[in-house]
C-alpha cells in the first residue's frame, strides 16, 4: 500500500489531511476516509498523483464533489472509483446527470443541497451556497454549486470549493478551525482570501488550486495560484497557521 495512504489509515483519533493537487484532498477522521474533488488522472498534470486512484478506491468511504468542472468532478477518476470502489458520491443537484453518465450507480449518489445538513458515514455535513468565479473577477454563468462544512471530531472544516467571497462567509462561519483557500484569479484571489482568513481566523489554513496542471495563456486564470503572496499578506500569527503542503504529505491535527 502507498506509504501516505497507509499513514492516513493508521490514524485513529486525529484528523489527517493529504493534498493530491488542485482541490483533491484525502481526509481521515472518525475512522473514515473521505475525499474532495479527486482529479488524479488528467494528462496535463505537472506530476502524477502521489497516490494512485486504484489504491484510494479500495479504502475510500465518501467522495464529495463541489461542482461539475472536470478538474473537480473528473470523469476519468470518478469512473475508476465507480468501478473499483464502494464509496458514496456526494454531489450538487446539477451534477446528478453527469454522475449517471459516468456510470455511478444511483444508490451510491447522495444529493447535497445548500443549507440542508445531513449525516453520512457518521460525519456531519453542512452544504453551503457557493458562486463560481470566472475571468476578470466576474461570476461564472453556471454559478450554482456547493461548498461544504464538515464537523470532524471537535473541529469545523470548511472546503469552499471554487466560490467567490460571499457575505455569509463573513457572517455565518464562526468557529471554523480548518480552512481550505484557493488564491486564484477566478476564485477569491488575494484580497478576498485575506479578508476571509482575517475574519474567520482559523487554527489551520491550507492553500489549494495551484501548481497542479500545465498553465497556458487560456487556462492560467485557474491553474495559477498565489499561495506565497497570500501568506505574506497575513499577520505573523496567521502565517504560523498557514500550511503550504507538498502533494502526498500527511498533515495531522489533534481533535
Amino acid at each position: 500500500m502507498n506509504q501516505s495512504l497507509e499513514q492516513l489509515l493508521a490514524l485513529q483519533d486525529q484528523i489527517g489531511l493529504c493534498w493530491l493537487g488542485n482541490l483533491s484532498w484525502l481526509i481521515r477522521a472518525q475512522r473514515k476516509l473521505i475525499a474532495t474533488d479527486l482529479d488524479l488522472d488528467r494528462p496535463n498534470r505537472l506530476h502524477p498523483s502521489p497516490i494512485p486512484t486504484a489504491e484510494i478506491a479500495e479504502v475510500l468511504d465518501v467522495h464529495f464533489i463541489t461542482h461539475e468542472h472536470g478538474d473537480h468532478f473528473s470523469e476519468a477518476t470518478s469512473r475508476i472509483l465507480s468501478d473499483q470502489s464502494d464509496c458514496t458520491f456526494v454531489v450538487p443537484a446539477n451534477c446528478v446527470e453527469k454522475a449517471e453518465k459516468i456510470g455511478i450507480p444511483g444508490h451510491r449518489i447522495t444529493v447535497a443541497r445548500p443549507h440542508h445538513p445531513f449525516t453520512i458515514e457518521g460525519i456531519e455535513v453542512a452544504p453551503q451556497r457557493a458562486l463560481h468565479g470566472h475571468t476578470h473577477f466576474t461570476v461564472y454563468r453556471r454559478a450554482n454549486l456547493d461548498d461544504y462544512v464538515f464537523h470532524l471530531h471537535n473541529r469545523k472544516v470548511f472546503q469552499p470549493g471554487d466560490t467567490v467571497l460571499l457575505q455569509e462567509h463573513l457572517e455565518d462561519f464562526g468557529g471554523v478551525s480548518v480552512l481550505f483557500v484557493s488564491p486564484t484569479l477566478h476564485n477569491m484571489h488575494l484580497a478576498a482570501s485575506k479578508t476571509l482568513i482575517d475574519t474567520i481566523a482559523p487554527d489551520h489554513i491550507f492553500p489549494q488550486h495551484f501548481g497542479t496542471y500545465e498553465p497556458n495563456e487560456q487556462n492560467s486564470y485557474w491553474t495559477v495560484g498565489y499561495p506565497d503572496e497570500l501568506k505574506a499578506s497575513l499577520s505573523t500569527e496567521l502565517q504560523d497557521s498557514f500550511h503550504k503542503l507538498e502533494p502526498g504529505r500527511v498533515f495531522t491535527i489533534d481533535p
